[in-house]
């Protein structure tokens, strides 16, 4: 797909972001989970005043991807530290890369990586990692594809469900 136009958030797009991440995360996930666990999650972790605090925060950056000023697709780094089995330090995590499903399997998602991939290169980080369901056949597929290896593996909590994810690394030398 051709003009993915690709920018960074400010504190103008919390609201919009708020329901767009909102949105995106529960088409991919709410079939797979627990109601009662995936909507005490969803109401946490995209509240708008958590966006709006993360938008503030100087260790995260969200891009946001649009086509014919309609967004289609939204990426989340942050900078924190990476579990043990991320070795290139320094290393930044995407934490979050969503796109509309109708958008899935047309571009957005690598273009959204390759603008991580080109802001973590020049700020000087070696490595970006990521934690993906192992459930999440479709995005676990992707990042392979996008040069993303499994280095390890974690656990996520979502509600009483504790799930297990892969760890992804790829290296930016």
């Amino acid at each position: 797909m051709k003009n993915i136009h690709i920018r960074f958030a400010g504190p103008q797009d919390a609201e919009p972001l708020t329901a767009f991440s909102k949105k995106t995360f529960i088409d991919a996930f709410a079939k797979m989970n627990n109601k009662k666990d995936f909507d005490a999650y969803v109401s946490k972790a995209f509240a708008q005043d958590k966006i709006e605090s993360e938008i503030q925060d100087p260790n995260t950056l969200f891009f946001i991807a649009s086509f014919k000023d309609q967004w289609i697709g939204y990426a989340k780094l942050y900078h924190s530290r990476p579990p043990d089995c991320v070795t290139e330090d320094p290393a930044i995590e995407l934490a979050r890369l969503y796109s509309l499903q109708a958008f899935l399997g047309h571009g957005v998602g690598a273009a959204l990586v390759d603008a991580c991939v080109d802001h973590a290169q020049k700020n000087g980080f070696h490595a970006i990692w990521l934690g993906s369901w192992k459930k999440n056949l479709r995005g676990n597929a992707f990042y392979k594809k996008t040069g993303f290896t499994i280095c390890g593996s974690q656990t996520f909590t979502l509600g009483s469900d504790v799930q297990q994810d892969y760890v992804f690394a790829r290296s930016l030398a």
